[in-house]
């Protein structure tokens, strides 16, 4: 199975299910053209520019991202949302030699909303937030999934979730989250990496590579 088939972690709005056990149908990787900035009804949309062969910029969010040298790219896809017509993006990218895909999203977060509510490396009420509770009902308690890390990397302030796949699961994975402020929307943004199962400290390296890919833009507030 290639691993763009793969679907990483938990489906973009939480629902529930085996990560790795599914199919994911993407369309094939194309030849990188610019993405227009509109396009028809809007359903094309998704505010991702590339501004070199391997950088794209999130005009809405002031966040770019580079994707790593020798990796592979499947052009940026618009997110369905039906009843929320807010456009949420979705750019996967794979390491074939080393059989490592990330999937990265860029998700503007409702007015209001806190970080907090995704994700927390302290406990409410014994939880630590949407995106956990949710990551730990399908792959289960620690240490089947670390409790959330936060640091520093780069300008960004970032919660870190491992997660061991189950068995029946031939990889696993870490889930980086982060928030960016950019005018008066609030984007969360997920990095989904997925890799052999069996030796994190070999893969790590990967993961950290996808994650320095992003930069940002004048005008983008790391939220703290």
């Amino acid at each position: 199975m290639s691993p763009f088939q793969r679907l990483l972690f938990v489906p973009i709005f939480c629902t529930a299910g085996s990560v790795f056990a599914q199919d994911l149908k993407l369309p094939r990787i194309t030849k990188d053209d610019p993405l227009p900035k509109l396009a028809g009804d809007g359903q094309d949309v998704t505010f991702l520019r590339k501004i070199t062969d391997r950088t794209f910029v999130h005009e809405e969010a002031k966040v770019s991202f580079t994707v790593p040298a020798g990796w592979k790219e499947i052009k940026p896809q618009r997110l369905a949302r039906k009843i929320d017509r807010r456009v949420s993006t979705v750019l996967r990218i794979e390491e074939t030699e080393k059989d490592v895909v990330a999937s990265l999203y860029w998700i503007p977060m409702n007015p209001g909303q806190k970080m907090s509510e995704w994700v927390r490396d302290t406990p409410a009420n014994g939880e630590y937030g949407e995106e956990y509770e949710t990551i730990k009902a399908v792959y289960g308690a620690p240490p089947k999934v670390s409790l959330p890390t936060k640091s520093k990397v780069g300008p960004f302030e970032v919660y870190r979730i491992d997660i061991n796949g189950q068995d029946r699961d031939k990889h696993d994975g870490v889930l980086y989250l982060f928030e960016v402020k950019s005018g008066s929307t609030s984007w969360l943004f997920k990095a989904r990496i997925s890799y052999p199962k069996g030796d994190r400290v070999q893969y790590d390296p990967y993961a950290l590579k996808v994650l320095g890919e992003y930069s940002m833009l004048p005008g983008g507030v790391d939220k703290k």
